[in-house]
């Protein structure tokens, strides 16, 4: 290997090693790589900056952008609840339930797709005595499924398609990942169907052991300067008395009271930790003044307190970041109560707790909490709220049809899907339906950010020939298994490796060597792209391989083994599909 290969090797296994670790956010990595790479003359200034000008890039943000807008009408919504009469029977609610999320992953974002349903699904899962952790792994594994049965289904795939751009090939078409996306969610829900749901396990969500053990759930409230309650005993302040709560202990300084004695004085500043259902802490807290949560400011003021949970998202601004430097109050009119991570409640001062990914967080909500909450990308509400869509039919159906005649005038090849799009942008824009301001809040930063530099990283595996040069070596290595054998090992490096990165990060780092396979077969490189979009969608054994796994993780009270034991057997089916449905499909036997 030459020196620069080995530079460019280096910079590689760096990314890798930081997103495993998570030291960095994935668009810092990505940049940094790029930046190296431009300054040390692997690449120029204009080949680190050519992914801002990449058309797939394009197509994808746009692509995202209507999504939003046909979800943000709530015509889907409005479909379901219309068209979907759920039976009693659990196995005949998955086959209803999946090929929904599945059909509906296949043309739009699965994160908000998955965010609607886990309410719907786990309100039916208590009316049927069904517990949520036998429903909500179906549910994401659907919309990973559905994900895969087109070009526009995930983010990741369309991420592939512009790495095809990049490297000078042709576009991918929207129905390429159809034929065998088809085989892999047919196959996928085959064995959720007859198999895969007696690996589901039979496990608590965090709001049914709140109901059965109430004093798993503990809440920190200070008595504020000027409270009505400093200067009176616990017994006359009626915190002996509290309905469904408990009070365990006071911290008063360094100093732990407990037990509570009825005549200890209460005085400004003290810590109660009360114990118990936490709609019960909302009813105390809108009914006496001078009570705050510690480390939050005081709670939301409004007639009537809501008591909400969201679980926070992947691309969350709130990951690492302490609640009592959050602002969480001041950007969304609530105030946390308490943080379950893994299921468990969280141990110390709520203001002192980090976020995470996947954390569940228990909100007490005020009246503009539905407004400043909509449209965010810090936490996904799952809270079993009913809401009625007051849908204009006319603008949501005139929506809706526009944006799947964009897709549909690409398929016929009567209009590149780049200036169809485009159009259709410019329209809602004209028309009023998006303003330039919502349009910057839907344009995902970060994913464009990962896309573009990761072709100025896959640019410097071309111009190196390290891609060749590794390419040659796996041909070799797996030349007595032929060319399916190179496929498959494409296929498998690229699924391991999501399950330890991001599934965008895995595909961007695997495609140029996947390229460079199937040059040095002298073959056309299709399913090797796909076998790439495929392998990196394909996360079934961790909460973290996939965003919607990580949605899904709190609410269901599931357990990392979890993943491993039920998701393992389809991870390995879906393996076996499309090693072998691109082989069959594209004659590489």
């Amino acid at each position: 290997m030459a020196g620069s290969q080995y530079f460019v090797s280096a910079v590689i296994t760096a990314v890798v090693v930081l997103l495993y670790t998570k030291k960095l956010s994935a668009p810092v990595i990505f940049l940094s790589a790029a930046a190296v790479l431009a300054i040390s003359g692997i690449i120029s200034p204009s080949e680190a900056l050519a992914g801002f000008g990449n058309d797939a890039i394009a197509v994808m943000i746009m692509l995202l952008v209507i999504s939003q807008v046909v979800w943000r009408t709530g015509f889907v919504q409005w479909l379901f609840e219309s068209w979907l009469k759920p039976s009693s029977g659990y196995r005949s609610f998955l086959v209803q339930m999946m090929p929904f999320v599945g059909g509906s992953s296949a043309f739009m974002n699965n994160t908000p797709v998955v965010a609607m349903m886990i309410p719907f699904v786990t309100d039916w899962g208590n009316t049927n005595k069904v517990p949520a952790s036998k429903l909500l792994m179906p549910l994401s594994w659907a919309a990973i499924l559905g994900g895969m049965v087109t070009l526009i289904g995930t983010s990741t795939n369309l991420i592939v398609n512009s790495l095809v751009v990049g490297s000078g090939e042709q576009s991918l078409s929207i129905l390429d990942f159809t034929p065998v996306g088809l085989m892999l969610f047919t196959g996928g829900m085959a064995y959720v169907l007859f198999i895969g749901y007696r690996t589901l396990p039979v496990r608590k969500s965090p709001s049914e052991r709140l109901a059965e053990s109430p004093r798993e759930y503990i809440t920190n409230l200070v008595i504020d300067r000027g409270s009505d309650l400093a200067g009176k005993t616990v017994e006359t302040a009626s915190l002996r008395s509290l309905k469904d709560l408990f009070l365990v202990e006071i911290l008063r300084g360094d100093r732990v009271i407990a037990p509570v004695s009825p005549q200890e004085v209460l005085v400004t500043g003290d810590q109660l930790l009360l114990a118990g259902k936490i709609s019960a802490v909302a009813e105390l807290a809108a009914g006496r003044k001078g009570l705050s949560l510690a480390g939050e400011e005081a709670f939301p003021k409004a007639e009537k307190l809501n008591v909400v949970k969201v679980v926070v998202s992947p691309r969350s601004s709130l990951n690492g970041v302490k609640v009592v430097n959050s602002n969480f109050r001041g950007r969304y009119d609530a105030a946390i109560l308490a943080v379950h991570r893994q299921g468990r409640r969280q141990e110390g001062k709520i203001g002192e707790m980090k976020l995470r990914s996947g954390d569940l967080l228990l909100l007490v909500t005020g009246n503009d909490f539905a407004k400043t909450s909509a449209g965010t990308e810090d936490f996904f509400t799952i809270s079993m709220i009913r809401q009625i869509h007051n849908i204009d039919m006319k603008k949501s159906i005139f929506i809706t049809a526009s944006g799947f005649a964009c897709i549909l005038l690409s398929i016929l090849g009567v209009v590149p899907l780049f200036n169809s799009l485009l159009a259709l942008v410019a329209v809602f824009l004209v028309l009023g339906i998006v303003s330039s301001s919502e349009l910057k809040q839907m344009v995902n930063i970060n994913l464009l950010v990962i896309a573009a530099f990761a072709l100025a990283v896959g640019r410097a595996v071309q111009v190196t020939g390290l891609g060749e040069l590794l390419a040659s070596f796996v041909v070799n290595w797996f030349e007595p298994l032929g060319v399916v054998g190179v496929l498959a090992a494409v296929y498998l490096t690229t699924n391991i490796l999501a399950e330890l990165i991001t599934t965008t990060a895995a595909a961007t780092i695997v495609f140029p060597f996947a390229a460079a396979s199937a040059s040095a077969l002298g073959i056309d490189g299709t399913p090797f792209y796909l076998a790439v979009a495929y392998g990196a969608a394909a996360n079934f054994i961790t909460p973290v391989g996939y965003q919607t796994n990580l949605m899904i993780y709190g609410p269901g009270g599931y357990r990392m083994a979890d993943f491993l034991k039920a998701g393992l057997p389809l991870k390995l089916i879906c393996a076996v599909i499309a090693i072998l449905g691109l082989s069959l499909f594209h004659h590489l036997f």
